[in-house]
């Protein structure tokens, strides 16, 4: 599969956030950003990667180091974390494969006032110098691209001697791992009984990659590119304690204790967080 069948896939299916309840904001505007935001850092979904101050990638990011540093976002979607890189006084340089995504995120960043340059890119390929930034960060993004190895290979070129890569895969030891696999064996009987998803759950999936790895996988890759200090930790998000539809699925997990769940996410979650420093 080739990287403009992946750019077209994303282009067909952004990250709009919008798919199952539209929102009701005009899109561009304040309101519909701090909309995104209010629904991809519920608690729900983000608690896990919080710091003791609340902020969304905190337990990775040490957000109050971040006044003049330069960071790059890979794969800045709707620029949900590029407005928190900007906001915490980065030198921001943002990137994604896909035209809606550096659209969105420019006038996310004009609707808040903020700065930041925000490019057209290939991850596997980065208009950058070497070792240009003093943080490097791409969530949940190279493993859909066509040759993930040479993006890896590009995150940590751009990335100066000492700095610091932080990184979100897919976990393959995870709970929703199975939910997913039994899903795509049986999406064609679902086809033919009439039922309607959106995007790769409608069966639309040329040019979608989506790879998962083991916490040993993923170290030994992250070592084999000059990588220190390496830290991997899964996480998850409440939805995947009980694959049911939303409203089956809500007054059970609401009602578990969030430590048991928790302690549930931490280990089987359907994400890998990784850290690590540039030798």
């Amino acid at each position: 599969m080739t990287q403009d069948q992946v750019r077209e896939w994303w282009n067909r299916n952004p990250m709009s956030y919008d798919v199952d309840d539209p929102i009701p904001y005009d899109e561009g505007s304040r309101e519909y950003f701090r909309e995104i935001d209010r629904r991809i850092f519920h608690p729900r979904y983000m608690r896990l990667t919080e710091d003791a101050k609340g902020r969304p990638f905190g337990k990775y990011v040490d957000f109050d180091d971040l006044p003049d540093s330069n960071v790059l976002e890979v794969g800045c979607g709707s620029g949900i974390a590029a407005q928190m890189f900007a906001e915490a006084g980065a030198n921001l340089t943002a990137v994604d494969l896909t035209p809606w995504a550096v659209a969105t995120t420019r006038r996310r960043l004009e609707a808040f006032g903020l700065d930041g340059d925000v490019q057209e890119a290939d991850g596997e390929n980065l208009p950058f110098a070497d070792g240009s930034f003093d943080l490097v960060f791409s969530w949940g993004v190279i493993h859909h691209s066509s040759d993930m190895d040479r993006a890896l290979q590009e995150l940590v070129r751009v990335c100066r001697p000492g700095g610091e890569l932080v990184l979100m895969v897919y976990n393959r030891r995870s709970l929703f791992y199975v939910t997913y696999k039994t899903f795509q064996r049986f999406l064609p009987l679902a086809r033919r009984l009439r039922l309607h998803f959106e995007g790769a759950r409608a069966g639309n999936t040329e040019g979608l990659i989506a790879r998962h790895f083991t916490k040993d996988e993923l170290e030994a890759k992250l070592d084999g590119v000059g990588m220190r200090n390496v830290r991997i930790e899964p996480y998850g998000q409440d939805a995947e304690l009980l694959p049911l539809p939303r409203r089956l699925r809500l007054p059970v997990t609401e009602r578990l204790p969030r430590r048991l769940k928790d302690w549930v996410l931490r280990r089987l979650g359907h994400q890998l967080a990784a850290t690590a420093t540039k030798r």
